[in-house]
């Protein structure tokens, strides 16, 4: 068997242990969360909200939800999906275990981290899709919302999205190979969360361009007003990668390295 088949028998293993669990409901319910949130604030709160004229509603609709989840909520779910996941393995020292197996050790810890950004990736596209729906909803409710009457402008939603997401690489990339190694779910978990609000302290510093829990605020409210907030992959989502990769390749090596006696 070849290196890919090896890998993808690994990671569709880990898709099937995630069937029924909290970690696969937790991506439906931060997907739905907010809009639904926004859906009632609209519905109950339409007449502050009416569009001026010429004014595209979606815009604002949009966008306020994508900044009022990327600052906070999500480098959280990401702190708590990652915890949750390794945890299934911790149980029963699962992970001796499987480091038991004639099974090469990369495609266990590469394989759980592909299911990690994958349902990562799932969440955010559930999320858009979700945001253009209840939108939908409240337009048709209230048709002085106008929400039916424009279409909305998907390029700067799809940008801030898009550099969220690789905003919370550098965080996916710590937080994996912190949980993975840690018995104790309490550890990774209270770890993260300190990590992501001294991170949204911390911002606005100019050393925090080297702190990667404050990268997913850094990507949408940029440290200077410069021709970097036009750009789809400013500087920041650069460093951001960086640790992702630094991490998925010491995490490897530090947990290959684990005693499985």
């Amino acid at each position: 068997m070849n290196a890919i088949n090896i890998y993808w028998t690994g990671t569709k293993n880990e898709f099937l242990k995630l069937k029924r669990t909290f970690a696969f409901w937790l991506t439906i319910i931060s997907a739905f969360f907010i809009p639904a949130i926004y859906l009632i604030y609209y519905l109950l709160k339409y007449k502050s909200l009416l569009p001026s004229n010429n004014i595209n509603p979606w815009d604002k609709f949009l966008n306020d939800q994508i900044m009022a989840v990327s600052s906070l909520l999500i480098p959280l779910f990401i702190v708590l999906i990652t915890s949750l996941i390794a945890q299934l393995e911790h149980k029963s020292m699962g992970i001796k275990l499987l480091f038991t197996l004639p099974t090469p050790k990369w495609s266990i810890y590469y394989g759980k981290l592909t299911v990690v950004l994958s349902m990562i990736i799932f969440t955010y596209l559930m999320f858009f899709v979700m945001m253009l729906l209840t939108g939908s909803i409240a337009g048709m409710i209230h048709k002085e919302l106008k929400l039916l009457t424009y279409f909305p402008n998907l390029g700067e939603p799809l940008k801030l999205l898009f550099r969220s997401f690789v905003s919370i690489l550098g965080i996916l990339g710590i937080q994996f190979w912190l949980s993975f190694k840690e018995k104790n779910f309490i550890i990774p978990l209270g770890v993260g969360m300190v990590l992501v609000i001294t991170g949204l302290i911390i911002f606005q510093a100019q050393e925090s361009i080297y702190f990667p829990y404050a990268y997913s605020r850094l990507s949408l409210f940029s440290l200077s007003q410069n021709i970097e907030n036009l750009l789809w992959f400013p500087k920041v989502l650069i460093y951001s990668v960086g640790y992702f990769l630094f991490f998925s390749i010491f995490g490897f090596i530090n947990i290959s390295r684990m005693d499985i006696k």
